[in-house]
């Protein structure tokens, strides 16, 4: 794996390192964020020459460029001096061709963006090439360089001002030391404002990120920014400062937690086939096989203080990949292209598939809004692949997500299921993860009593139905919680799951919640079935039966929480006295309109998305249900805060959508009827 150690001149004297992938190659990156800190660059130039395969030098000018040159400060002469062996990469080249090239790209698209605004560049010197480009945009400059490296309180207004004050200074520009205390830092107290006050009146700031990382940002409320690369803490920054959009310029085709060009520069040195040192053709070549832009960002909604969370979910069968618009004219056809669309579809990677508004909450009145994304795999494929792959996709959506501005992120139907139960996902995300899975037991068991009050054929005494309720898929998550729960309100609960040793535990685990229950154990429900009132099936069988309905009893409910479904639409129909029920879907608070098909309407929408919507109105960002194992408080807690935001169940689903009262009255007269006929064949 070829190494590069990165030297981060402005940045908070820490060390990390990540793997980034760049071009299909795994590359080893060492960031040392060096605080100004000289002596510790040529350290670490001396100890990694010749080990590692490149350098990256970001954070102080590799040229201070001016008409017809430039030059390179002495501290930046003396690192590249000191090597010998291994490339030293500043960004320069890059920055020369990949800037001007964006830019101009971008403007041909959105040409009012640069037209007639008034453009501050915080250190022209810096963004040399830019300049010409910019005012060929139809736009003013306003450059702060004698304040930025001076401390001088005024501006300059074109190139050859700028030119005439660096070739003037260049003297003493080369004598200073590299440090944040010799920077203006454009606030009051540095010759703000009030000095030069037609600087801080213009309408879009160009810098990089190291520049943003030294300056005050009071001044750029409702600005527009221009920046090379947008990191997570300094969107959260521009955010907090109210930052209208960002102009991100950087190549958009590598993920890192701290990008700059001189790092994007040195993975293109490292997996070059040469050992020719870069050149401007090589990079030009590399433009032009790549599809390279700057990229947009709008931020007022965030600062409208708008809270976004997100919600991942994914095709439940073969059926469903043909809900997408670009596959919906062939669904007449899925039976014979299902299996290879679906093995087609699965190579894809996930993207944003629409979003969720108007949620608010009755409790605080506080909006939030559901960003939808779709890993493209169905359950089968989720199961199949190597989990370190759908954990990548994972990943990559939660960062995207954050990087939209959603707080935290929910896990839909089998993504809750891979490998360990988003245990992983959650810590590399960037922003906290949960299942869900503490609301879809809440939604369950509120769909249970609907249904059971609707039946009418359990009597309850002492606040606890006086029958006998089984809970196939016990030692799973939602089957282990709604166990427990249903053990406060039930006189009989039988376990039902394949390993027995789980089972025990999960029994004394019971009777330690409540001593008056009576557990039983099983392996396979279908000799304990005959006598249950209710059976909640939590599975992750794949529609692979489970158990025999012929041997269940009569005016029984199934509440079947499995996707797919543990019971076949076939076996539900051949049992009209018998109520299966598809757990019990939930309506979000608000004038809610969903703009994404999720395969329900209205404000109607899963417990596990609905958990996510919840703790962003409740404000509650942390990793709140995960691993197999759903903390019993916390289901309790979902439930408290599920009424106080106004979250309510909406209607008992069935396979074929929402089951109505009068299937509830047709199905306990079917039922009525085959008890009757049983009590006269018995007697």
């Amino acid at each position: 794996m070829k190494h590069v150690v990165s030297l981060m001149y402005s940045s908070d004297g820490s060390f990390e390192e990540e793997v980034i992938n760049f071009m299909g190659e795994s590359i080893r990156v060492s960031q040392y964020h060096l605080n100004f800190n000289h002596q510790l660059a040529l350290d670490i130039v001396k100890e990694y020459d010749g080990v590692v395969d490149a350098f990256a030098l970001s954070g102080v000018p590799p040229v201070i460029s001016m008409r017809n040159g430039g030059f390179i400060h002495p501290e930046v002469e003396e690192i590249k001096s000191l090597v010998r062996h291994t490339p030293v990469m500043d960004g320069s080249l890059l920055k020369k061709n990949f800037l001007p090239f964006a830019l101009r790209k971008f403007s041909l698209s959105q040409p009012n963006f640069f037209r007639g605004k008034k453009v501050s560049f915080y250190a022209g010197g810096f963004h040399y090439p830019l300049l010409e480009e910019i005012e060929n945009f139809g736009a003013k400059l306003r450059l702060g360089d004698p304040l930025f490296f001076l401390k001088q309180p005024f501006m300059l207004k074109n190139k050859k001002q700028l030119d005439r004050f660096i070739r003037f200074l260049s003297p003493i520009f080369k004598r200073m030391t590299i440090g944040q205390s010799h920077l203006g830092k454009f606030t009051d107290y540095n010759f703000g404002p009030s000095k030069i006050p037609d600087f801080f009146r213009s309408d879009i700031f160009v810098g990089n990120d190291s520049t943003f990382s030294l300056i005050d940002l009071n001044h750029l409320k409702n600005k527009t920014v221009v920046i090379d690369f947008l990191s997570k803490k300094r969107r959260t920054q521009f955010i907090k400062a109210g930052i209208k959009d960002v102009l991100v310029c950087m190549p958009n085709i590598l993920k890192a937690k701290f990008l700059t060009f001189s790092l994007m520069e040195a993975c293109l040195q490292v997996t070059q086939d040469t050992d020719v040192y870069l050149s401007e053709d090589m990079v030009l070549s590399w433009m032009e096989k790549n599809t390279l832009e700057a990229r947009y960002e709008n931020l007022e909604k965030e600062n409208d203080g708008l809270e976004k969370f997100a919600f991942i979910i994914h095709p439940l069968g073969r059926k469903h990949l043909f809900r997408h618009k670009l596959l919906k004219p062939f669904e007449a056809h899925s039976d014979k292209l299902g299996k290879f669309v679906e093995e087609a579809i699965s190579a894809f990677p996930g993207f944003y598939h629409g979003k969720i508004s108007g949620i608010v909450s009755e409790k605080n009145g506080k909006e939030v809004e559901g960003l939808i994304y779709t890993v493209t795999e169905t359950p089968k494929k989720l199961l199949e692949k190597d989990v370190n792959t759908i954990y990548g996709k994972l990943i990559n959506l939660c960062e995207a997500s954050s990087v939209q501005g959603a707080r935290i992120i929910g896990l839909g139907a089998y993504t809750k299921i891979v490998g360990d139960a988003g245990v992983s996902v959650a810590a590399q995300s960037p922003i906290p993860v949960t299942t869900g899975n503490s609301l879809s037991a809440c939604a369950t068991l509120w769909a249970a009593k609907f249904a059971l009050d609707k039946m009418k054929f359990v009597t309850s005494k002492n606040g606890r139905y006086q029958g006998k309720v089984m809970v196939i898929g016990a030692t799973g998550s939602i089957g282990a919680v709604s166990a427990k729960i249903l053990a406060k309100t039930w006189k009989e609960v039988v376990i039902v799951a394949p390993r027995a040793y789980k089972l025990i535990e999960l029994k004394e685990e019971i009777e330690v919640i409540d001593s008056e229950v009576i557990v039983s154990c099983a392996t396979k429900p279908d000799d304990v079935i005959k006598d249950c009132d209710l059976i909640i099936t939590s599975t992750s069988a794949q529609g692979k039966k489970i158990l025999d309905i012929d041997n269940v009893k009569s005016g029984a409910i199934i509440c079947d929480v499995s996707r797919p479904f543990d019971i076949s639409e076939e076996e539900a129909l051949s049992r009209p006295d018998v109520m299966v029920i598809a757990s019990g879907e939930v309506r979000l608070p608000g004038p809610v309109e969903m703009k994404v098909d999720i395969g329900l309407k209205g404000n109607i929408v899963y417990a596990c998305l609905a958990e996510t919507a919840v703790l962003a109105m409740e404000g509650k960002y942390e990793n709140f249900t995960l691993s197999r194992s759903i903390n019993y408080e916390k289901v309790l807690e979902i439930d408290r805060l599920c009424q106080e935001h106004g979250v309510r169940l909406s209607c008992i689903m069935g396979h074929n959508g929402f089951i109505t009262d009068e299937e509830f009255s047709l199905c306990r007269e079917h039922a009525i009827r085959a008890r009757n006929k049983y009590d006269t064949e018995v007697f």
